[in-house]
């Protein structure tokens, strides 16, 4: 019998998932990689509806879940942040400019510091240490991922 592409997609999909989180486990020995939190988010926020990507989305998702748990943060902070944000702020912002580059760089920035203060509030609900916060490391993620959605999603928005 011949196979249809069908077929070797998912075969693609399942190397795609190993090599990121093989990426996850690689990003927490060199702090100065990438982790590309704030492209997946974007990435989420943009293709949530598009049922063709569902599949990604659906790995997208798990990719943030991985992080929150490598990085030490709250299992599911991620998630929670961005049916928060999908539910209140992105039609707002997706309607307020027109600029395709500026919304993806807010999706980013919000997709960063939003995560931040979802753990930072959870940590002050369960009275604990709020989590670390360091700029330059931030800053750095938020500026390449910003210039990576910009490539990457620019014509998608």
């Amino acid at each position: 019998m011949r196979r249809n592409s069908i077929d070797k997609n998912y075969l693609a999909i399942v190397f795609i998932s190993l090599a990121l989180v093989l990426y996850q486990v690689i990003t927490s020995l060199y702090t100065f990689l990438p982790v590309f939190a704030g492209l997946f988010f974007c990435y989420i926020l943009i293709a949530l509806n598009d049922e063709k990507q569902r599949v990604y989305v659906i790995l997208a998702i798990i990719y943030l879940i991985i992080y929150d748990v490598n990085k030490g943060f709250y299992i599911f902070s991620y998630i929670l942040f961005l049916f928060i944000f999908y539910n209140l702020f992105v039609a707002k912002v997706r309607d307020s400019l027109t600029c395709n580059s500026c919304i993806l760089v807010i999706f980013i920035v919000s997709g960063y510091i939003g995560h931040y203060l979802t753990n930072s509030f959870v940590a002050y609900i369960l009275n604990e240490d709020l989590p670390v916060f360091s700029n330059f490391y931030y800053l750095y993620y938020i500026l390449i991922d910003s210039i990576l959605a910009i490539i990457f999603f620019r014509d998608k928005i």
